[in-house]
């Protein structure tokens, strides 16, 4: 899969479905010769590198004022893999650092190379696994005796390229990194739509969609978390690409703090994209002989549309991202306290949700928020992970649920402190910001300093002893505010600029810890619901919930949005008492995630109970081989009318759900939807008439939806099985 041939000096990653060339030229700068579909041959690409670009309008050949080379490397143009840093290129570089007289100059150039069989390990970061192949481009500033690994990494199996550094100090003296990026892709074309997700709390990832202009764009995050006003998942499409036709390339980052990707577009036309640790308010000191790793940057390459991008990542995530060992078994249905009764419970009134919750399929109670320190709202409690037994008898609870043959799980919120706690009294400069005048306080909640190993060491002695005494099943880790004052006391004035990225070194190393120690806990990521739903998180959980709105009406566009990055498996999904819709719509359109639960299942009547106890039955026979391990394809946007339409065919194509729901009231009109993914040569039949077609007749007529009259969000859940 990757190749370099020392004498035309080209480095070949091909996998049989895309291909990727680097050209080592003679002042030994990385040049991009090209990214996309295989080529049959990767030798002749003189086209590609004589341009007739120059980097400035005066030199005068007469006067030996050009500035070239004997290979005819003479600008600021050329698409490179590095470009310097405060020389002649001002596009941008994915790394800059600064050494003792001050200069920012960066100028990285190519000293040797060695390919290794899989991807490599990053050093206290989350990162891809599995059969793949990595070239390891070794890179040196012989001014600053910085070195900088640039590792490139693809996959047989699927259209997957993944770039990051590890950055070295190779002289005596410390560096200041204040630039540290994944990667850097020039592109020799910038007619695409760029396409990314922005939003707020209970609002996550609303579809955005723009032309790439001249200058420069950027989408990013500065809370501390990947957030939920922009998500670090983004694509570029050609502008005439669909769901099923044109070029489409997508990035993500394996990573859950502060990002940014930016695109240049150049004066000559060219796209410039840089994309990595967001370096606003960052710097590091890299000691002499240290190392700095950066996230590993996901990209996906499509020529076939939106979706094909889409069901990469979503099969890269699911077998070389995600490391929770039972992530392919059954997961079972889950029940959720918090919107039944938040704060205001005892043991009783849980059992009796217990009881009740059965009745509706349930496999996994959780106890949400509550159950610990002096915790009766949100103003106290936080930090003290030890059981209130004046509220709750938490081992009764456990033992009702294993009598009724169900799991247990819980809630903790291990990154946050209340001012009203044992950990605060005993500790205030545990407190991210302590020692400033005032502190930004939100939920009453103060944000404990991750970046500090022993805070992160008295967090995870307080939860290893509960899992010791409790067995648990499952824990939702929530986090519930952003950061604020990035400083901490525990380090000098010179190593403040870390502090963002060892906040999240610092959860990582607690949830890597626990998740490594307990492996047989799910841990399910939540931070106010989707506002740290990311690739980094997804390393350790295998699902993350996905919003707190689950009011049908907003839900439609997130769990849509979200699915176009990420799989419905790791969809955090569940069935409320919102008056919206029916239980049926809400348990149809939970089902397209990971389904559960949270009400109080006390109110339900017996219909209610009825249908939602059917759904979890449709759960249990389809999810799994169609939902879960399936093909996802996005039929109908929300976005883009009044409907939405997704459909998951099982791996064998022999079973295929499709989802149908619209937004606003709809009077008769004609509703065909055209179907994907099936056999063409197979027959199935349809639970929606009845009837029985080939799946070329699915595919060219489709399904027809046209026949009723539809309310506001309503659906049509249609099972499609293969006629023996």
């Amino acid at each position: 899969m990757i190749r370099y041939n020392k004498n035309t000096r080209l480095l070949v990653l091909d996998n049989k479905s895309i291909g990727y060339v680097v050209y080592v030229n003679d002042a030994g700068y990385l040049e991009t010769l090209y990214f996309g579909k295989h080529l049959a041959g990767y030798s002749d690409f003189s086209c590609v590198r004589n341009n007739g670009v120059y980097a400035s309008p005066y030199y005068d050949v007469a006067r030996g004022e050009e500035r070239t080379y004997a290979d005819g490397f003479k600008t600021d143009a050329v698409p490179l893999e590095v470009s310097p840093h405060g020389l002649s290129d001002k596009r941008g570089a994915p790394v800059i650092a600064r050494g003792k007289e001050g200069g920012f100059e960066t100028d990285l150039r190519f000293r040797s190379l060695r390919r290794m069989k899989g991807a490599p390990a990053i050093e206290g970061l989350p990162h891809a696994h599995g059969d793949c192949e990595t070239a390891d481009v070794l890179l040196e500033d012989k001014n600053l005796r910085l070195r900088a690994h640039l590792y490139l990494t693809i996959f047989p199996d699927k259209d997957i390229l993944i770039k990051s550094f590890c950055l070295e100090n190779g002289g005596k003296r410390p560096l200041r990194l204040t630039r540290a990026m994944s990667m850097q892709l020039d592109l020799p074309r910038a007619d695409y739509d760029l396409v990314h997700f922005y939003g707020r709390w209970a609002k996550e990832r609303d579809y955005c969609c723009a032309p790439v202009t001249d200058g420069v764009q950027e989408i990013s995050s500065n809370y501390g978390r990947s957030s939920a006003e922009e998500n670090p998942f983004v694509f570029l499409k050609e502008r005439t690409a669909t769901m099923d036709r044109g070029e489409v390339i997508g990035f993500n980052l394996i990573y859950s703090g502060n990002f940014k990707f930016r695109t240049r577009v150049g004066t000559y036309g060219g796209l410039h994209i840089l994309y990595g640790i967001n370096d606003e308010d960052f710097e590091w000191k890299l000691g002499a002989g240290e190392k700095f790793y950066t996230p590993q940057a996901v990209i996906a390459y499509s020529d076939a549309g939106v979706d094909a991008m889409s069901q990469t990542f979503h099969r890269f995530i699911r077998e070389n991202l995600m490391t929770y060992a039972a992530n392919r078994d059954y997961k079972p249905v889950l029940f959720n306290s918090w919107e039944g009764c938040y704060f205001d419970f005892d043991t009783d009134l849980i059992l009796s949700y217990i009881d009740d919750a059965c009745k509706l399929g349930t496999e996994l109670f959780v106890l949400d928020d509550g159950w610990f320190g002096a915790r009766n709202s949100d103003a106290a409690g936080l930090g003290d992970w030890t059981v209130n037994e004046k509220k709750i008898d938490l081992k009764r609870i456990i033992t009702h649920c294993t009598a009724h043959k169900i799991k247990f799980g819980i809630w903790f919120e291990p990154e946050m402190v209340n001012p009203d706690s044992d950990l605060f009294r005993a500790h205030p400069e545990y407190t991210l910001g302590w020692g400033r005048n005032e502190l930004s306080v939100s939920r009453h909640q103060f944000h404990l300093d991750f970046s500090n190993p022993e805070v992160v060491e008295n967090v995870y002695r307080q939860m290893r002893a509960f899992l010791k005494e409790y067995p648990v099943d499952y824990i939702k880790w929530d986090y519930n505010r952003t950061v604020a004052e990035h400083v901490s006391a525990a380090y000098p004035a010179d190593r403040q600029g870390e502090i963002y990225h060892r906040l999240v070194l610092g959860f990582y190393s607690l949830l890597g810890r626990l998740t490594r120690e307990f492996p047989k806990v799910m841990f399910e990521g939540c931070a106010s619901g989707g506002g740290r739903f990311d690739m980094g998180v997804l390393y350790y959980c295998p699902q993350i919930w996905c919003s707190d709105e689950s009011d049908p009406a907003q839900r439609i566009d997130i769990q849509f949005n979200t699915s176009l990055g990420y799989p419905l498996s790791a969809i955090g999904a569940h069935v409320n008492d919102s008056p919206v819709a029916s239980y049926a719509t809400k348990a149809a359109l939970a089902l397209f995630g990971t389904y559960g639960y949270e009400m109080n299942p006390g109110k339900l009547g017996k219909e209610e109970i009825d249908t939602l106890d059917k759904m979890a039955d449709v759960y249990r026979k389809y999810h799994r081989d169609v939902i879960e391990d399936g093909t996802l394809y996005h039929l109908r946007a929300p976005y883009e009318g009044n409907t939405m339409c997704m459909q998951c065919v099982s791996h064998d194509r022999t079973t295929s759900l499709v989802l149908f729901m619209n937004k606003l009231k709809e009077m008769d009109v004609y509703r065909f939807v055209r179907l994907r993914g099936l056999d063409a040569r197979k027959r199935y039949r349809n639970t929606l008439d009845g009837q029985v077609h080939t799946g070329e007749y699915y595919e060219k007529i489709g399904l027809n939806f046209s026949t009723t009259w539809m309310s506001e969000f309503t659906h049509g859940l249609v099972l499609l099985t293969q006629e023996k």
